[in-house]
Order: C-alpha cells, then structure tokens, then sequence
C-alpha cells in the first residue's frame, strides 16, 4: 500500500488478499483488548483507594464513642485539660477526613435518625441528641435528632380556655 493512499477496511475490500483481512482483524482485535485493558487499570486504581480511603472507617467509628463520652465529661467537668485533649482528639478525626453531619435544617433520613418528634417547624431538625459524622463522602454514624412535628413551641403550655 502506499504512504499517500487512503486507509480503508480490507475487509471491505473484494481485491484484499486472506492475509491482508486477517492481519486487519487481529490488529482491532488488539486494539480493543488494550483499550479494555486500560479500562480494567483504571477501574483496579479506583477501587484500590477506595479501599485504602475507607479501611479505617471501623476504627473511626468505635473512636467516635469514645469522643462523646470525652465531651460529656467535659461539659460536666469544665476541665480545661479534658478540653484541650476533645480539640486535639476533634483534630486528628478531621486530619483523617471525619466531619460532622449537618443538623440545622430539613430533616435527612440518609444521614440523620429521628428519635423523636416534638414541637417545632414540620420537618425541621430542633434538637440533636447525638451529632452524626461522615468520612469523606460517607456516613459514618448517623446523627440522631428531635424533628418538628409542626405545632408551635410552647403550645402546650397553655391549657384550651373552657367556656
């Protein structure tokens, strides 16, 4: 063939010779086993970190009870050691890609468990009992809330007027 002339598909080409075809369909045979092959890479590479990023997500999680049971003594101890010693331990979850789950808003059942309802705007997150954290983009412990059942605070305490 020469350098100046088109490409075509010998296949498609009744002037081609056996070998010329076999030659063509072996070589997108190739063509298409490498572009797979590259695929497969990718797909190993990406599987591989997520693996790596997430191997400690057991780990992380029994720390997280620890770290409450640290804030709770810290609110009713108002130790400035034990305060120190919750920023440090908040610090090395977030240096490990842990962040807490957001609470102030609509309710989120993919990150957050109603304990309760109570009173409050439908829907809305009034009180959390327990924060809820992610790593990365999942979660790692959900959060559990008090959610509006859609009375208004305080309707309760004032008994109806009785005529």
């Amino acid at each position: 063939m020469k350098k100046n002339q088109p490409k075509t598909d010998p296949t498609l080409d009744p002037k081609s010779s056996p070998l010329e075809s076999r030659i063509s369909l072996l070589e997108s045979s190739l063509a298409r086993a490498l572009a797979d092959y590259a695929n497969l890479e990718r797909r190993f590479a990406d599987q591989s970190s997520a693996v790596v990023k997430f191997a400690k997500a057991d780990l992380l999680t029994k720390l997280l009870d620890i770290r409450d049971h640290l804030a709770m003594a810290s609110t009713q101890l108002k130790d400035q050691s034990l305060t120190m010693i919750l920023g440090s331990f908040d610090k090395l979850l977030v240096e490990e890609g842990v962040t807490q789950v957001k609470t102030d808003g609509l309710y989120d059942p993919a990150s957050m468990e109603c304990q309760e309802m109570g009173e409050g705007e439908k829907d809305k997150v009034v009180k959390v009992i327990r924060p809820g954290y992610r790593l990365h983009d999942r979660v790692l412990r959900t959060a559990r809330v008090v959610v509006g059942n859609g009375d208004p605070v305080g309707a309760d305490d004032h008994p109806p007027a009785s005529n």
